[in-house]
C-alpha cells in the first residue's frame, strides 16, 4: 500500500485516539487498530499520527475546519525533577540495595504507594544510571567519603565504605592464611602492640 493517507483515514486515526483516551488504554491501541484496518505498520501510523499531531498544534485552526479533535494537552502537569530530588533516589536505592533491598522495594517506600510515582522514579533512576554515569559515581564516591555502605550498579559489587574497612579486610585474608604456629605469633605480637 502506499504512504499517502486520505483524509477520512487521518480523521478516523485521530478519532480511534480519541476514544482510546477516553477509554483510559494507550495510544498504542488505536495504532493497532488503524494499523490493521490500512495495512501500514503500527510504527508508521504511530509517526503520521505525532507528525499531522504537530502540524495541527501549530495550525489549530485546520484541525477544527476538518473536525478533527485534538488529545488535551497532559504536558501542563509534567514536572522536572530538581537535583536534590535525584540525589536523594539515588543514594536511597544505593544505600537500600547495599542494606539487601530491592530496588523496588525502596522505590515502593519513597513512592507512598502512589504507582504513577513509583514509575516515575523507576524511569528517572534507570535513566540515570544509563545517561549519567559519572553523577552516579560521584554520589558513590561521597557515599564512600561518609563511610555509608553502598551498592555499586555498575559493578555489581558492594562499594567499599573506607580504606579502614579494606584494611580490615586484608588483614583477616592474611591471617586465615597463616598456619597454626605463624597465626600464634602473629597474635602474640599484635598482644605487645595493644
Amino acid at each position: 500500500m502506499d504512504n499517502n493517507w486520505t483524509l477520512p483515514q487521518t480523521k478516523e486515526l485521530f478519532s480511534l485516539v480519541e476514544q482510546a483516551n477516553k477509554s483510559g488504554k494507550g495510544l498504542g491501541t488505536a495504532f493497532d487498530k488503524m494499523s490493521k484496518k490500512c495495512g501500514r505498520s503500527a510504527n508508521s501510523v504511530r509517526n503520521f499520527y505525532y507528525s499531522q499531531l504537530k502540524m495541527f498544534q501549530l495550525l489549530p485552526a485546520l484541525a477544527s475546519d476538518l473536525d478533527i479533535k485534538l488529545p488535551e494537552s497532559k504536558r501542563n502537569s509534567f514536572e522536572l525533577f530538581t537535583d536534590a530530588e535525584i540525589r536523594t533516589l539515588i543514594e536511597n536505592i544505593l544505600v537500600g540495595k547495599a542494606a539487601g533491598k530491592s530496588v523496588r522495594a525502596v522505590i515502593a517506600a519513597m513512592s507512598d504507594g502512589d504507582s504513577k510515582r513509583a514509575l516515575r522514579l523507576q524511569n528517572k533512576y534507570r535513566s540515570m544510571l544509563t545517561h549519567h554515569r559519572a553523577y552516579v559515581e560521584r554520589i558513590m564516591e561521597e557515599l564512600k567519603e561518609r563511610e555509608v555502605a553502598y551498592y555499586d550498579p555498575y559493578r555489581r559489587t558492594l562499594g567499599k565504605s573506607s580504606d579502614k574497612d579494606d584494611n580490615l579486610k586484608k588483614l583477616g585474608e592474611y591471617i586465615s592464611r597463616l598456619d597454626e604456629q605463624e597465626a600464634g605469633s602473629f597474635l602474640q605480637l599484635i598482644r605487645k602492640l595493644i
